[in-house]
């Protein structure tokens, strides 16, 4: 909680102009908040083609129509957002994402420069998927960890025509530290996860705890992917993939959902950075060059 009050102290600045110049950026959860933010950065700073991947479509056409209509009109008619439908909820929609994801890349002239895997949720209602998963751990945790898996394919068949190495950034948080975690002794941590009675005796207890242990799934997700990446001759890692904190944000994440803690919402109010502000920094992130296997947090790289 310290260290949330104590953010503002910390300022976040953009990349310099053109550190997207006529690339190609899929930013999921890109209709509303800091994915939005996202999404208008990446423009700013020279982005050709966006692709928003989003759960509504109709709200992703409304965010694509308000991201051009505070463009220029000599800029917008070079820019191209198409927006793809994207339910992590549910691993059949995860893969035909993929899917068209892979058919449009492996076209000669389509180049995937950057992934942002901002997708996410924070909930206090215990709620199965129609998968039979927890929300919050497969919306989070293992629908971006299996996006990040088929990704890194397209990602490094875009390397060699990339102007810059390719960037697959996850969305986390400092949260992922305040994870209690007791599952982790469990013979089938998956398992454990998914029962309701533990998770409402860890939700009467701490009511972030089931975000928290999400969060600690894209530390694990960039970390294991981080390791599957080949070097070049240079002894480079072809794709860059890193996990980064926007920060504890004004975002709809908390106010859209039930069961949010009172408490949270308070501080949020209070000390919480702007989405624009806290999109920054993951945009910061998706042109490091030194982020690869690690975690960044307020524009800094840590282990």
């Amino acid at each position: 909680m310290l260290k949330t009050i104590l953010q503002p102290i910390h300022s976040v600045r953009l990349p310099p102009p053109g550190s997207f110049q006529d690339q190609t950026v899929l930013i999921t959860g890109s209709n509303t908040g800091i994915g939005l933010e996202t999404a208008r950065h990446v423009v700013s700073l020279g982005a050709s083609k966006i692709i928003m991947g989003v759960r509504s479509v109709e709200k992703g056409e409304r965010a694509r129509e308000g991201i051009l209509s505070k463009i220029p009109a000599n800029k917008s008619a070079k820019l191209d957002i198409e927006v793809w439908q994207l339910d992590m909820s549910s691993f059949k929609s995860v893969m035909a994402f993929v899917y068209r994801i892979k058919e449009y890349f492996s076209r000669p002239d389509n180049r995937l420069d950057t992934a942002i895997l901002n997708a996410g949720l924070a909930s206090g209602v215990w709620q199965l998927t129609p998968d039979g998963w927890e929300t919050q751990i497969q919306v989070n945790g293992l629908s971006t960890a299996l996006l990040s898996l088929e990704l890194l394919p397209v990602l490094l068949s875009s390397a060699s025509s990339s102007p810059s190495r390719p960037h697959l950034v996850i969305v986390s948080s400092d949260m992922h530290q305040q994870a209690l975690l007791p599952q982790r002794s469990a013979s089938n941590i998956l398992e454990a996860l998914n029962d309701k009675e533990q998770w409402q005796k860890l939700h009467a207890k701490s009511p972030v705890e089931r975000y928290a242990v999400s969060k600690i799934f894209n530390q694990w997700t960039s970390i294991e992917v981080a390791k599957l990446v080949p070097r070049d001759r240079a002894g480079r890692e072809k794709v860059i993939v890193t996990s980064a904190t926007p920060g504890f944000c004004k975002s709809e994440l908390l106010s859209r959902e039930e069961g949010a803690p009172f408490l949270l919402k308070v501080v949020q109010a209070v000390c919480a950075r702007t989405p624009a502000d806290g999109a920054k920094a993951i945009v910061d992130a998706a042109v490091r060059q030194d982020g690869h296997g690690k975690w960044l947090e307020n524009q800094k790289v840590t282990e």
